[in-house]
C-alpha cells in the first residue's frame, strides 16, 4: 500500500465513452485523496467530451487511436518531458501500457493481464465480476483510496442546458409532458435488442400514458431509430440534428425515464439520475449497471451461454433476442409506478 504525497498524475482510458464515465468515481476520490496534485487524463476522441468540464481533473490530453509513427514517437518524447510521478492506467491494453512506462513515472499501476506485468511497478488482479466503476477502483485501492460512490460525473455547461431547452421547445414540448428518451443503438450486434420490440414499448408508453417518445442516437445511427418508427402505429417525436455528447446529457437532464440497449447513451442517463431500463445481451448488466439502485433496472436473459460466449461464431444471439417486449414493458411500467412518473393516460 502506497502513502506518497503524488503531485503529478497520469490517468489513462484510451478509447470508449461508457468506459471513461466508469473512471469517474475514482478520478473524484483521487482528487479528495490528492488535493493539491495536478491531475492529467489521456483518452481519444470523442471520450474527451465527457471530461471536458469535470472539475477534479487539471488537463485531458487526447491521442489519435491511428497516427503515424513519427506523430507517435514526438506524442511520446512530450509526455515524458511532464515528469508524471504517477499513472494509473485503468484501460491497460498493449498501448496504454507502453505509454505508461514510457512516461517514466516511478509508480505505474495496471491491471495484470498477461504480457502487460513489464510495464507496470504494480499488477493489479481483475477482482471477479463487479460493476464496470468498481473494477476500475482496484488499481486505486493499491493506494489506500477507497471510492465510496459508484455516482458517474458527466459535468455540462450552461449552453448545453440552453440547448436542451430550446430543442424542447422546438418539439412543443411542455414541462408537464412525460417525455420518454428510447435509445435502440449500438454498433454491437449482441447489445441490439429487436426494433419491433422497442416500438411495442413505444407504442404502449403513448397509449397508457400519453408519452412523448424521444428516440436518442449518434452519428451514422439514424438506421436504428428508423428501423422501430417503422413498427411503431403511433408517431414519435420528429428527428433532430445530432448534439453532442454534453448537449445529449442535457437532454436526459429533461427527460422523465430512459430505455435503451447497453450503450454510451445508458451510462449518460444514468449520470443524470433518471430512473433507466436497460436491455442487456451479450454483456452481463453485473458489470455495467449500478449496484443496489432500484433506480436503474438491468433486463437480461441467459439462454445457457453466457458464461462460454462464443460470439462472433454464434448464429442465434439468443442472449439479446430472447428478451420479450412483455419482460421489458413489465420493467418499463414497474419504474414508472415505483417512482411516480407520468399518468395513467386511458
Amino acid at each position: 500500500m502506497g502513502t506518497e504525497a503524488f503531485q503529478n498524475i497520469l490517468l489513462i482510458q484510451l478509447r470508449r465513452i461508457g468506459d471513461v464515465l466508469m473512471t469517474t468515481p475514482s478520478i473524484r476520490a483521487l482528487r479528495h485523496a490528492f488535493p493539491d496534485a495536478h491531475i492529467t487524463f489521456l483518452t481519444e476522441a470523442p471520450s474527451d467530451q465527457v471530461l471536458k468540464h469535470n472539475p477534479f481533473l487539471n488537463k485531458v490530453l487526447v491521442i489519435r487511436r491511428k497516427s503515424p509513427l513519427s506523430t507517435y514517437l514526438k506524442f511520446l518524447w512530450e509526455l515524458r518531458k511532464m515528469n508524471f510521478d504517477l499513472v494509473i492506467d485503468f484501460f491497460s491494453n498493449p498501448r496504454s501500457a507502453q505509454i505508461s512506462w514510457f512516461s517514466g513515472a516511478l509508480r505505474r499501476i495496471g491491471f495484470n493481464f498477461p504480457g502487460r506485468g513489464f510495464f507496470y511497478t504494480d499488477r493489479i488482479a481483475l477482482g471477479g465480476e463487479k460493476y464496470a466503476a468498481e473494477h476500475k477502483s482496484l488499481l486505486l485501492k493499491e493506494l489506500g483510496i477507497e471510492v465510496d460512490s459508484w455516482a458517474l460525473d458527466f459535468h455540462i455547461s450552461d449552453s448545453d442546458r440552453l440547448y436542451a431547452e430550446q430543442l424542447f421547445q422546438q418539439m412543443g414540448l411542455q414541462s408537464v409532458d412525460f417525455v420518454v428518451s428510447i435509445s435502440p443503438v449500438s454498433r454491437q450486434p449482441y447489445k441490439v435488442w429487436p426494433p419491433d420490440r422497442y416500438a411495442q414499448i413505444a407504442d404502449n408508453l403513448i397509449e397508457r400514458y400519453d408519452a412523448k417518445i424521444l428516440f436518442i442516437y449518434g452519428p451514422g445511427e439514424i438506421i436504428f431509430v428508423d428501423q422501430v418508427r417503422q413498427y411503431m402505429k403511433h408517431t414519435a417525436l420528429p428527428d433532430y440534428d445530432i448534439p453532442s455528447l454534453s448537449q445529449t446529457k442535457a437532454i436526459f437532464e429533461k427527460v422523465q425515464l430512459h430505455i435503451g440497449n447497453d450503450n454510451g447513451p445508458c451510462h449518460f442517463a444514468i449520470s443524470a439520475g433518471i430512473p433507466t431500463v436497460t436491455v442487456f445481451g451479450r454483456p452481463k448488466a453485473v458489470n455495467w449497471n449500478p449496484p443496489g439502485q432500484s433506480r436503474h433496472c438491468a433486463v437480461e436473459y441467459d439462454p445457457g451461454c453466457k458464461n462460454d460466449c462464443q460470439f462472433p461464431h454464434c448464429e442465434h444471439l439468443n442472449c439479446i433476442n430472447g428478451i420479450q417486449a412483455e419482460t421489458v414493458k413489465n420493467a418499463v411500467f414497474h419504474s414508472i409506478d415505483q417512482f411516480q412518473l407520468g399518468k395513467p393516460y386511458v
